[in-house]
């Protein structure tokens, strides 16, 4: 067996044009600065992992602010403020009393306009009961559809997803299926492109963006060229569409020598891709039915003659007969290039060792 390095934080290198949020160790919301490596907690403070999201922009105005004149309401709805501490611990949750009349349909919304009709959006926001339970209905990006959830006294990030219309366009919070009265505490409703909603980004006024996480390993006298080991422990995204990467070693082009695994959610399928002085030397799909939002450990071996892919107990491998590349120079984690396709999910852990470990050994490092 293979000694087992462990450079790999001390080699990793993160780069952000923009800060962002996430849950800190205390269960809050907290700011991660430019650059900063954004490493997630759950409610309870529990560590998730390093989360590695592609870029994206909130679309609503005034995301907190739901008492700004841009948030429009029926007759009989209120905004308030709250004294209740906010999923960042601040006091800047507010109070939405509703009041189940018309069927329950009188809500909050905002309208936006320049959506692309039957393209997918998702809306999320941060939601609790003010006591007790609450029945509380997210109307969808039109309007037309009608998502039921119950709240308790803790926060909730809810989130759906769903086609734009051609027409009115715009998320609403209501008791529509419950048609029941309902006063909640509501904190920064976020719309954004895309099949589920990534971290949360503020606005104030005008739609608000967060740049892509690029993640890097330098391969330095720790890697060898020519054959390794990589172990990831994942927390897929909650949704996803296009092809997404997990890693990507390549010289100084993507489109010159490479070996890359990404997932194609259209085919779902698990894939690798091996290229040497720009030619391809391996295209090929390595299983089926990733599934969302759930943790993998996903083993990738190499050396001069094949490529090999655990998953869940079993290994698959490329034919054999090729040179590896030895002229690696680049290691991104997460996205294609540091600049698009990203995991929109978390890197719980990553293992290393400089040789290609056994099939039982691979088999054995991708059980969850």
């Amino acid at each position: 067996m293979g000694l087992r390095y462990q450079p790999l934080a001390a080699c990793m290198n993160v780069s952000r044009a923009s800060t962002k949020l996430v849950r800190g160790p205390n269960g809050l919301l907290e700011t991660r600065a430019i650059d900063e490596p954004a490493y997630d907690h759950d409610r309870l403070g529990r560590r998730l992992g390093l989360l590695i999201e592609g870029a994206a922009t909130n679309l609503l105005r005034y995301s907190m602010a739901f008492d700004n004149a841009l948030w429009e309401k029926n007759s009989g709805v209120t905004v308030t403020s709250s004294t209740i501490a906010a999923p960042d611990g601040s006091q800047t949750a507010m109070q939405l009393d509703l009041p189940g009349t018309s069927g329950g349909a009188d809500g909050l919304y905002q309208n936006v306009g320049g959506l692309v009709a039957n393209d997918t959006y998702s809306f999320a926001v941060w939601m609790r009961a003010v006591s007790g339970t609450a029945d509380i209905t997210l109307g969808g990006i039109d309007g037309a559809s009608a998502h039921g959830f119950t709240l308790d006294e803790n926060w909730q990030r809810l989130w759906i997803a769903e086609p734009a219309s051609g027409t009115t366009r715009y998320p609403k919070i209501s008791t529509a299926i419950t048609a029941l009265p309902a006063s909640i505490l509501i904190w920064n409703a976020q719309l954004e492109a895309g099949p589920a909603p990534t971290s949360d980004i503020i606005s104030n006024g005008i739609p608000a963006a967060r740049a892509c996480d690029d993640v890097r390993l330098d391969p330095g006298d720790w890697f060898a060229q020519g054959r390794g080991t990589l172990v990831f422990d994942l927390h897929t995204a909650k949704d996803w569409a296009g092809i997404w990467r997990i890693v990507q070693l390549y010289s100084a082009s993507l489109d010159d020598d490479h070996l890359d695994l990404g997932y194609d959610s259209a085919a779902d399928q698990l894939r690798i891709s091996l290229r040497s002085g720009g030619v391809p030397l391996v295209t090929q799909s390595l299983y089926g039915g990733l599934a969302k939002d759930t943790r993998h450990r996903i083993a990738l071996a190499w050396d001069d003659d094949v490529i090999s892919v655990g998953l869940d107990g079993v290994v698959l491998s490329s034919p054999d007969g090729f040179a590896m590349p030895r002229n690696f120079s680049n290691i991104v984690l997460g996205s294609f290039g540091g600049t698009e396709k990203a995991l929109n999910g978390h890197l719980r852990n990553l293992a290393y060792w400089p040789e290609k470990l056994s099939i039982a050994r691979l088999s054995e490092l991708s059980v969850g």
